[in-house]
């Protein structure tokens, strides 16, 4: 009879999706779904998470498990569920898709060491010279080699040569498997042996002295006795010892975690009085809270910046928390948000867990398992917060649902928060509950259609008796005319009349620009060469730090690449024709300054951008000088366009509202304006009326004259009859391949390739809505020296249509993506 145990699991290496492994599970421990274990896979020794435990095996022979990394599972069962469904969505592996869910840490590697088989020597001639030498190297060392220097010494065949050595027996590899980086802490009590506490065990009568004291004073105390007092009054090993000969127990505790540090509560819980929209739009919200049955589950919360959306999250959550489950709030960038914050710390003091990069290692490990315990009821933080362990979920809320933050850009798993919160939502049975003054636009139409439920509030809501309800007045300025009329200044004089009255009247200003530095260009005057990133190709921005702290020891005018972050000296002479005429062009964050400090002398001016703000306290640095009134105006990029609510600002001045409106992706008017409507919604939220002004080329864009009208109906309806027509999402799925290679000619050769396989793989199928759209050259089309070309794939069931494919190394398969650049 066959008593064997086996399990399927997820190894952590390259393998397709969805894809698990058959390993057979030792008489001697056990293992559940969502442990952490150590496998044995080819000639490597490999963390994996055991996804399931079958009867049999999908494979005649097995391997043993080798042992468990952690006592316990770390994944639950939706989560489980939830790293399956992301792994075959986003096309990544198994173990890939399960990586965020881990604890902080977890993921880890065996550290292998090469050492030499003791009397052996070479015989074989077939070696290299290089792997000879490597080997002469290694016998003279007695503790070994770490297999990665090893195979540096080989050179470019290292791996190879290795093996072939392994199977000659003239070196052995010994393994060593790490603990997590920041493992969890426990504390070990002895207790008396169950088994010898029965009969006196002959072995007492001989014991020395300080483990007979030690086996009597844990006899004497009735609770578990700690292992560090055991220590420190007996001895390091006694009770070890005493372990050894079973005259004792013991057992681990998870020690609790230190109190992680909370940002500060400045204001106490307020109960506003709901608005007829905010109070429809909760009891609909509630209903679904109420009832598991009712559908759809799913929220849309639609309203004008400054309506309440806040209020609605808070009191929804607040429901959940009264009926004793959690919430996750998600946010587009934590130290963006920090009024949110307080709000919801006023709401639920103490009970608040912040998910940001600025806890140290052991605080996030010890954050994810307060979580995991229940301490927490609610959960705030970007988008990796969603596979936070909260163990009772009953609502996820999405605050500006709209980002582009919310999809993961540069490293796999290339997952969308927005969606991924569906899918976690439908299988706990939690709402999701988004909002935006701004909504995607495929979401949008998703509750046109009645997959989620729409929500609107329309008006704006006053704070308090000194607060304004009326959207701020926008202007639109055209700086052709203000060309044609002699004005070269990089404001308008709308602006600079505007700015001079607002801080006469003692208001703060935002001027918002979303291109951070001096200037974006650096041009010769005598041949028209403009100075490119060596390994980008894009062209460096002027940055000055005149007059500014800066922590950095570099020259005061450099070029920076905003790509690679490639930084150079400011040049004297062109490097091509050795001209001297260099001059700067275009604006950016650090111009505008220079700009209004020549406008307005001795005006107090701040800067928030990604320069300014190398760690989150340089943000909360500015957010309170601006709280505060000493900031007369503020300079910067689409920071300056999120979660502020300073009543005192009254005017919001739009630099350049052109930039990033031409780019070659078909969301580039909806981004735009969505980005103008986010700045222009922080202008009159005081006593005194906003105003707003928009600078740009091309006032009859479509997105700026919506923007300008604050009419999200225009927008949406332009957007939906351009993307019906051209059969962008929502009508058509996507997947963006993007093929890169320090050598073009091989980037553009696999991406012609695949381009022509795909092709020919919808003609096979009798496939005619699959559209194969390029190759064409990425923008840029160089990125820290690796060429870029890119293939868009359009249609119905993309999913299963690229089932099974193989694509080349170095090409990325983004399903779903917020960019086709």
């Amino acid at each position: 009879m066959n008593t064997m145990r086996y399990a399927e699991v997820a190894v952590d290496a390259v393998v397709g999706h969805s894809r698990t492994f058959s390993y057979s599970i030792p008489p001697r421990f056990t293992v559940e779904p969502g442990q952490l274990v150590w496998v044995p896979f080819g000639r490597r020794l490999l963390q994996g998470l055991v996804i399931e435990l079958v009867a049999m095996p999908n494979v005649p022979e097995t391997r043993h498990i080798i042992q468990p990394v952690e006592p316990s599972p770390l994944i639950g069962p939706h989560h489980l569920l939830l790293a399956r469904w992301i792994s075959e969505h986003y096309r990544c592996s198994l173990f890939t898709a399960i990586g965020p869910l881990l604890p902080p840490g977890f993921e880890n590697h065996v550290r292998s060491r090469i050492t030499a088989v003791p009397g052996v020597e070479i015989t074989d001639t077939k070696l290299k010279p290089e792997a000879v030498v490597a080997f002469g190297e290694l016998v003279q060392k007695r503790s070994g080699i770490l297999e990665s220097d090893f195979t540096k010494i080989m050179g470019s065949n290292g791996s190879r040569e290795l093996t072939r050595m392994v199977d000659q027996k003239l070196v052995q590899r010994e393994l060593t498997m790490p603990r997590p980086r920041a493992a969890p802490k426990y504390e070990t009590f002895l207790l008396p042996s169950p088994v010898a506490a029965d009969a006196e065990d002959p072995d007492e009568r001989s014991l020395p002295e300080r483990q007979n004291g030690l086996l009597a004073a844990i006899r004497e105390q009735r609770a578990p006795y700690p292992a560090t007092l055991a220590n420190k009054e007996f001895g390091n090993g006694v009770g070890q010892a005493l372990f050894s000969k079973g005259l004792v127990a013991m057992e681990w505790v998870r020690a609790d975690s230190e109190t992680v540090a909370r940002p500060g509560l400045t204001t106490e819980r307020r109960q506003h009085t709901l608005t007829t929209h905010q109070a429809d739009a909760l009891a609909r919200i509630q209903a679904v809270l109420d009832d598991p049955e009712l559908q759809p589950r799913n929220f849309l919360l639609h309203g004008v910046t400054g309506s309440g959306k806040t209020e609605v999250y808070l009191r929804a959550i607040d429901q959940v928390v009264r009926q004793g489950r959690q919430a996750i709030f998600l946010v587009p960038e934590i130290s963006l948000t920090p009024q949110t914050l307080e709000r919801v710390n006023s709401w639920f003091p103490g009970r608040v867990a912040v998910m940001h990069s600025r806890l140290t290692a052991r605080q996030q490990v010890d954050q994810w398992w307060d979580i995991r315990e229940g301490k927490y009821d609610v959960v705030v933080g970007p988008r990796s917060s969603l596979f936070a362990p909260v163990a009772n979920l009953g609502l996820i809320v999405i605050d500006e649902e709209h980002e582009w933050t919310y999809k993961q850009i540069e490293t796999h798993p290339l997952y969308h928060a927005r969606a991924s919160a569906l899918e976690l939502g439908r299988l706990t049975g939690s709402p999701v509950l988004m909002g935006s003054a701004t909504p995607d636009v495929e979401t949008y139409h998703a509750a046109t259609r009645g997959r989620h439920t729409l929500l609107e509030l329309p008006d704006r809501v006053s704070a308090g008796p000194d607060r304004v309800s009326r959207l701020a007045q926008v202007q639109v300025c055209d700086m052709r005319l203000e060309l044609r009329e002699g004005n070269r200044s990089i404001f308008s004089r709308a602006l600079a009349q505007g700015l001079k009255r607002c801080v006469s009247e003692g208001h703060q200003a935002i001027l918002f620009l979303n291109r951070r530095g001096a200037s974006s260009i650096v041009q010769c005057r005598d041949c028209g060469h403009v100075v490119e990133c060596r390994s980008c190709s894009v062209s460096l921005t002027y940055h000055s730090s005149t007059g500014e702290a800066t922590a950095s020891k570099s020259s005061q005018r450099e070029l920076l690449c905003h790509r690679c972050n490639r930084r150079s000296r400011m040049p004297t002479t062109c490097p091509e024709c050795r001209g001297s005429h260099i001059r700067q062009l275009g604006a950016g964050t650090q111009r505008v300054v220079e700009e209004v400090k020549k406008l307005l002398p001795g005006v107090r001016v701040d800067r928030l951008d990604a320069d300014t703000s190398r760690s989150g306290q340089d943000t909360e640095d500015t957010m309170a000088r601006l709280n505060s009134g000493d900031t007369q105006v503020l300079v910067g990029t689409q920071m300056v366009a999120k979660g502020l609510d300073v009543p005192n600002v009254t005017l919001v001045g739009v630099v350049l509202a052109d930039i990033g409106l031409y780019l070659p992706d078909f969301r580039a008017g909806e981004r735009a304006f969505g980005l103008l409507c986010q700045v222009a919604g922080r202008a009159g939220r005081g006593a005194d009326m906003g105003q707003v002004i928009v600078q740009t080329y091309n006032p009859e864009h479509y997105a700026i004259q919506a923007a300008a009208a604050q009419d999200y109906q225009a927008l949406y309806e332009y957007e939906i009859d351009s993307r019906r027509e051209l059969g962008n999402p929502p009508f058509n799925e996507q997947v963006h391949l993007v093929f890169q290679d320090p050598n073009e000619a091989q980037a553009l050769r696999q991406a012609t390739e695949t381009g022509r396989g795909l092709i020919q793989r919808a003609q096979a199928q009798g496939l005619t809505d699959v559209d194969v759209v390029g190759p064409a050259p990425g923008i840029p089309s160089r990125i820290r020296g690796r060429y870029r070309w890119h293939l868009i794939l359009r249609g119905q069931g993309l999913l299963r249509f690229i089932e099974g494919m193989e694509f080349p190394q170095g090409c990325t398969v983004d399903v779903d993506p917020v960019h086709v650049l």
